[in-house]
């Protein structure tokens, strides 16, 4: 990383602290606390503040414009990038809790102007599982929620407080998880779903849903987000329209994805809730990527 310096205070710079102040939010003074400990082979950008009593391990990234608060481990092997925050407590890139893993070098990626609150872990990936845990740009991960080995979680996501993400798990563009729910391994959570809090969920919850209970099961489409993103009046109403057929008509699933695909106006957004339907049925116990665990691959499935 041009520019990166290891183990020492930085003044401040220009770069990513002053874009954030013209944007209007507030930039940290940037720099290393001299309580923080700093391993010689991290990267950290010198528009980056790493606070009191921070650890920053082995090949780790520090991007533009990162804090760390105070007390923030970041153990190896992890890159956080620019415009992320990290309150205190959370641990960043430590070894996944998976008996499998045998000390091989995975990492966790950590994309931009995420915020990361307290006591949150998030584990690095497997050699089994890809080697990789990601998460994407502008999360919300709150306090206490756990993002396990190989998950892959894509940007706008929020997880609540004390959400739990099982190894290998897929959390797609815009979802949102309540507090205390828990997400099978393997299971995905579709494009702008909704899980309810304290919800168990044992297979995939399809996009654009609110998925709730114990075991959870879809309630309704999440009209709240659509709107709220500006979306279609009609691309919302075929959407209710098909949760009608599908969850709550007599006609069995297969027959209803057939008429609604035989319907050459249909929405994207309902193609992309019927494939992803059909994926499901290919998947383990209804957990399309478990179908992949023998084949050495946890891609995402083709969108839509």
């Amino acid at each position: 990383m041009s520019g990166a310096v290891a183990g020492r205070i930085s003044p401040p710079g220009s770069g990513a602290g002053a874009e954030l102040e013209a944007e209007g939010r507030p930039a940290r003074r940037a720099g290393i606390h001299p309580s923080a400990v700093v391993d010689r082979t991290a990267e950290v950008d010198p528009t980056a503040s790493v606070g009191p009593f921070c650890v920053v391990g082995r090949h780790v990234v520090i991007g533009p414009g990162v804090v760390l608060h105070s007390h923030v481990s970041v153990m190896e092997r992890t890159t956080v990038g620019a415009g992320t925050a990290v309150f205190p407590f959370a641990v960043l890139g430590a070894d996944p809790q998976d008996l499998k893993y045998r000390g091989e070098e995975t990492e966790l990626v950590i994309g931009e102007r995420n915020t990361i609150r307290e006591h949150a872990t998030l584990h690095r990936g497997t050699g089994v599982g890809g080697g990789r845990t990601t998460v994407g740009n502008d999360c919300l991960l709150m306090v206490g929620s756990h993002v396990a080995h190989d998950c892959v979680i894509e940007d706008e996501v929020i997880l609540a407080n004390s959400v739990m993400l099982g190894g290998h798990c897929m959390i797609e563009h815009g979802a949102i998880i309540a507090g205390g729910a828990g997400i099978h391994h393997f299971a995905t959570v579709g494009r702008l779903a909704f899980v309810g809090g304290l919800a168990r969920i044992s297979k995939d919850v399809p996009p654009f849903l609110v998925v709730e209970g114990n075991p959870a099961e879809p309630r309704k489409v999440n009209t709240t987000a659509l709107v709220r993103r500006l979306w279609p009046v009609e691309q919302v109403e075929a959407l209710r329209l098909a949760y009608k057929g599908l969850f709550r008509g007599e006609d069995p699933m297969a027959t209803v994805i057939e008429r609604l695909r035989s319907d050459h106006a249909q929405p994207e957004p309902v193609l992309a809730l019927c494939d992803f339907l059909e994926r499901m049925t290919q998947g383990v116990h209804g957990r399309w990527r478990e179908s992949l665990r023998e084949k050495g691959a946890k891609k995402a499935p083709p969108k839509g």
